[in-house]
């Protein structure tokens, strides 16, 4: 049974070597873990797939599901491989070079990228690994070479991830491995795609216009982690299913005293259009390594939380580091305190109307805080419904009743969402009746607790007593 009250904001964990096993997967969906994030970036195609059987699987007995998202590794620049770290020292010059390794005697890092060069032009410094390391350029020579001198101390291993901040990168943001693992994802139906670096609305219109040819129904996840798509946030908002602000990358890319701003104009945006919101990275990062969060991640959390954000990420915490299932306990703590904290809160949400079914659903919001609600329970064969609540962040929990799997799975990234399948009754009280007792049989609802019923034909609101 689920502790009570129910945390609202949603979890993403991601999946990696750390929590490949069925018995650490399954711990992870027992203990809160809302979507599985399959991260393209590393491993094969069979251990994604052994991955995605395992949820499945997962799925097929417990009622409360567990949604899947494929990343994709995205347009992005990586140094060469190397038998040992290089040894930097700061104010030292070394080169970078899509060429292969000249015979000299300075330090070279091999890109992959053969416009390297020509991009870096548009920049004045090179970030490695988000910032860990930086340099100042120097020159371009015209046979490739980019001389650069050094920031501080450190040392480069293999495939190190570089940044170009403001650079407008000469290469596609969907590559050709990112088509062939879309194409995979949509013809799996994994419940959502998170798209990266993407720079423009046109490039979701792209993968959307692929879904559809596919008959997929695979929603599509905007990251927000470069210096184009801050510029253009609007229209990739309306353009995408969902939004993810994806910290790490769109960190080397602005100024970092911005990045706060650009996280919360994100999460109102979305909130306005209604779109889910996802708050990634460095969340609660050094539990890769320790016990507990550190009080800053703590506070990080539970800012993602109180600007009303739908769902909070972990990243290396659950792939690959050392207490996975310690790392999302601690983040369903943060986010169950933060929120109780807040119900007691008169906290105003300056959202925008869209429809008439959004200033009914409002409408339906305020009359749950008048009449001290405990939750919604839900009758919506789309999901439109129970996200028209959503947007207004009740702070009670929406049950939603629908009798579709994969429409219960797209609603796992929305704030205060308990989707649940039920088959649709001869009557909207007969279906309400069964929903109201599955969702007592696993802990969503509890013997007199009051509910706000909301059905398909039903003119207004009905509060009752379970």
């Amino acid at each position: 049974m689920l502790p009570t009250p129910l945390r609202r904001t949603k979890i993403i964990c991601t999946i990696g070597p750390s929590c490949w096993d069925q018995k650490t997967l399954y711990s992870l969906a027992d203990n809160g873990m809302n979507v599985a994030r399959l991260n393209f970036s590393h491993g094969d195609l069979s251990l994604h797939q052994k991955v995605i059987a395992m949820i499945r699987a997962y799925n097929d007995s417990h009622p409360l599901n567990v949604a899947m998202m494929l990343d994709t590794k995205g347009a992005e620049i990586r140094s060469g491989d190397v038998k040992e770290p290089i040894q930097i020292s700061k104010d030292e010059e070394i080169i970078f070079t899509s060429r292969k390794k000249p015979d000299e005697t300075r330090k070279v890092v091999e890109v992959g990228y053969d416009k390297f060069a020509k991009d870096v032009l548009e920049t004045g410094v090179i970030l490695l690994d988000n910032g860990e390391l930086s340099f100042d350029i120097v020159r371009v020579d015209k046979n490739g070479e980019v001389t650069a001198r050094a920031r501080e101390d450190g040392k480069i291993g293999s495939r190190r991830h570089i940044n170009l901040p403001g650079a407008d990168l000469d290469m596609p943001s969907i590559t050709e491995k990112d088509w062939k693992d879309i194409e995979f994802g949509a013809r799996e139906n994994l419940d959502f795609l998170a798209l990266s670096f993407i720079r423009e609305e046109d490039e979701v219109h792209a993968v959307r216009k692929l879904l559809r040819k596919l008959n997929s129904k695979s929603q599509i996840v905007s990251k927000i982690e470069t210096r184009n798509a801050v510029e253009n946030i609007a229209s990739i908002i309306d353009a995408s299913d969902a939004i993810m602000v994806a910290r790490g990358d769109l960190g080397a890319e602005v100024p970092f005293e911005r990045l706060p701003l650009i996280q919360d104009e994100i999460v109102c945006r979305c909130k306005d259009a209604g779109k889910p919101v996802i708050i990634a990275t460095h969340m609660l990062e050094s539990m890769c390594v320790h016990p507990i969060p550190t009080r800053a991640e703590v506070m990080d959390t539970s800012h993602a939380v109180a600007t009303g954000a739908d769902t909070s990420m972990l990243s290396g915490e659950t792939a690959s580091g050392g207490r996975p299932l310690e790392a999302l306990r601690a983040m369903d703590k943060i986010e169950r305190a933060m929120e109780a904290h807040m119900a007691k809160l008169e906290t105003v949400y300056e959202i925008r109307f869209k429809s008439k079914e959004e200033e009914e659903m409002n409408v339906a919001v305020s009359l749950a805080e008048k009449c001290n609600i405990d939750a919604f329970v839900v009758i919506t064969e789309s999901g439109k419904t129970a996200r028209y609540i959503s947007k207004f962040r009740p702070k009670v929990p929406i049950i939603a009743l629908t009798p579709n799997a994969a429409v219960q799975r797209s609603l796992l990234l929305c704030y205060g969402i308990y989707p649940i399948v039920v088959p649709f009754e001869s009557s909207d009280d007969d279906t309400m009746s069964a929903g109201i007792e599955l969702s007592k049989n696993i802990g969503l609802l509890q013997k007199d607790q009051r509910a706000i019923l909301l059905k398909n034909k039903a003119k207004s609101p009905k509060v009752i007593t379970i």
